[in-house]
């Protein structure tokens, strides 16, 4: 999955860069995003704007003030002068993994999406969280089996081939590394067509399988 399948495209919620911040914050009041690129000539990035930045904008003496008062010190602040400039960027052939990976390490909320570098879509963090979830078949129904099992090669498709053989589907899968044991691999399936019992039963019998948590859903 790449992140073109899972970014919103255009036409997106953008502001131009002599705008208000007063229009800044009813756009994102209005639309219901948190997240406002930055652009002029129509799609050509040069900021982004967020609900954090126009928060750390007002100063800090104006606490006190009324609403009325944020307002017009708002409405006085052009987005170019304080829009984020050193914009994170990706493509729209990077992988999602990929994606949550820059996001994580960057610190960041959203990704503006380019190509030849014009704007051509927006992935966020709310986007990757509902593509983790329906990865790992959230809202699907069955049996959610979590497991510890030797960090080597064969033990997935040793879990997989007992599944199978109970007549088990298959329907998500996910990993994750343990980190009290550095040999260890943490899994997570959704597993539909048998019970708790006839799974528990399966697996258990695997020599080296761990069961952390079955459950119905």
């Amino acid at each position: 999955m790449l992140v073109k399948d899972r970014m919103r495209h255009q036409p997106l919620v953008v502001v131009s860069p002599d705008a208000t911040l007063t229009e800044a914050q009813r756009l994102m009041q209005e639309r219901g995003v948190r997240h406002l690129p930055v652009v002029t000539d129509g799609d050509r990035l040069v900021g982004l704007i967020t609900r954090q930045v126009i928060l750390e904008s007002i100063p800090w003496s104006a606490v006190s003030l009324s609403a009325l008062e944020t307002r017009y010190i708002l409405s006085r602040i052009r987005v170019e002068k304080v829009m984020l400039r050193d914009v994170v960027t990706i493509t729209e052939d990077v992988p999602v993994e990929e994606a949550a990976r820059i996001m994580v390490d960057q610190g960041m909320s959203c990704l503006p999406v380019l190509r030849d570098d014009h704007l051509v879509g927006l992935i966020t963090d709310v986007d990757l969280l509902a593509t983790t979830m329906e990865m790992l078949g959230a809202r699907r129904s069955g049996l959610r089996l979590s497991v510890m099992v030797p960090d080597r090669v064969g033990e997935l498709a040793r879990l997989t081939t007992a599944i199978a053989e109970i007549g088990g589907n298959l329907a998500a899968v996910g990993t994750w590394r343990s980190e009290e044991a550095l040999d260890k691999l943490g899994i997570v399936l959704r597993v539909e067509r048998v019970s708790k019992g006839q799974l528990t039963d399966a697996v258990s019998k695997l020599p080296g399988v761990e069961i952390l948590d079955i459950r119905e859903l």
